[in-house]
């Protein structure tokens, strides 16, 4: 098997649903963010990347082992439960999502020129990451919290205590849309939500947009270094 293909056999096995087609590319993108280059389109005359071709092709392949089949029309699910090979490359895990995040979330401040700093501790807290003008400086100028487990209450309330002692830029990351929707419930009712206060100062990102932006800057990062410089 080529990684995308055990990839994709090992998501169909963790699923306890068949699984549509368009859910297996999200799962994959989130999962094995270096397997899916959007920027390489297919030869085939669709509108769709490269590697979405190519997922397409390792359901054909799994199906052909008999190792998956659709259960109708673009469901798709294991035919048994087996063992495959470990993967040479793992597949992203939730946990190292989380620190790839923050990891990139500090580099962009950087590229910026910003001081940037992962687990950052402010009593009671310790933030993901922040930036800060200047590393002395005793306020954080922009605060993220990556919320990809436990619960969105608890990243809010630490954004809010942010807000309150610092006046911060405030970004919420949040990797799966049931917390999403959760986010919005508690941000958005004027004057009703429990953190109706820092609607305005709440920015919300996914990992595809950090992505996108850590992909953008990274190319250009020594220009854009030059340009900040005095």
């Amino acid at each position: 098997m080529t990684e995308l293909q055990k990839a994709v056999y090992e998501i169909l096995q963790s699923s306890p649903v068949p699984m549509q087609v368009k859910d297996l590319y999200a799962t994959i993108k989130i999962k094995a963010p270096h397997l899916c280059d959007d920027s390489v389109p297919c030869s085939c005359g669709q509108k769709h990347p490269l590697w979405q071709h190519l997922t397409a092709w390792a359901l054909q392949y799994l199906k052909h082992k008999k190792l998956a089949h659709s259960t109708r029309r673009g469901f798709w699910e294991v035919t048994t439960k087996v063992v495959v090979e470990p993967t040479p490359s793992p597949i992203v895990s939730e946990k190292s999502l989380h620190g790839s995040l923050k990891t990139k979330i500090r580099e962009l401040g950087e590229i910026l020129g910003r001081y940037a700093k992962e687990e950052y501790p402010a009593p009671p807290y310790i933030y993901d990451v922040i930036w800060k003008d200047v590393e002395g400086m005793p306020r954080a100028s922009h605060v993220f919290e990556v919320q990809d487990k436990g619960l969105v209450s608890v990243a809010l309330a630490k954004l809010q205590h942010a807000h309150d002692i610092w006046k911060s830029r405030l970004f919420l990351v949040v990797t799966g849309e049931k917390d999403r929707v959760k986010v919005g419930s508690l941000l958005e009712p004027f004057l009703e939500g429990t953190f109706h206060r820092i609607r305005k100062d709440t920015t919300l990102l996914t990992p595809e947009i950090i992505d996108e932006i850590y992909r953008a800057l990274s190319t250009h990062k020594e220009i854009i270094r030059y340009m900040l410089e005095l």
